[in-house]
């Protein structure tokens, strides 16, 4: 309360109040200069640089040893990198599906010659399919060294393995 009163008294009065100073302590203006910043400043990026320079140099170094050290490339590595062999990755993948359909589907629906000198035609599947309702399919002649045998024989060879009939349930 006496500290309010005395400031009050001062700001009425005019005076300034009087703080207590230790005589002994002052500001030193001799602590820290301009010049040290600055020359810590310079020293460090200075600093930068010739570690930069020594590590660029050590790079050189051992770059070479090793191509003088290393074996011979092999042949592959001095043509560069070759493609990939197909399929390789898609640009648009529903690009491509769509137009591999549209090919599929104009093959199933179109003529086209597969020999022309052997008269050899591809014909649309829908026509395809009306010719063979028409004329059934041809019977096929039996090859040359068919074996056939009686289902009691069960071999391995007819599958049936002396099973004839069903089986229980």
């Amino acid at each position: 309360m006496a500290s309010e009163t005395t400031a009050t008294r001062s700001a009425l009065t005019g005076e300034t109040p009087s703080e207590p100073r230790n005589q002994e302590v002052h500001f030193e203006r001799t602590d820290w200069s301009v010049r040290v910043s600055g020359g810590i400043i310079v020293g460090t990026i200075i600093g930068v640089w010739i570690i930069t320079g020594v590590v660029y140099l050590c790079f050189l170094y051992f770059a070479h040893s090793r191509a003088v050290s290393s074996p011979q490339p092999l042949p592959i590595e001095v043509h560069g990198n070759p493609m990939p062999p197909e399929p390789r990755l898609q640009a648009s993948p529903r690009e491509d599906l769509k137009a591999m359909r549209a090919r599929e589907d104009w093959t199933l629906s179109h003529y086209s010659w597969i020999d022309k000198p052997k008269g050899i035609v591809e014909i649309p599947i829908d026509r395809a399919i009306q010719i063979v309702a028409q004329r059934g399919i041809p019977p096929q002649k039996a090859p040359a060294n068919l074996q056939l045998s009686q289902p009691q024989a069960g071999t391995r060879l007819t599958g049936f393995e002396g099973k004839v009939g069903p089986e229980p349930r």
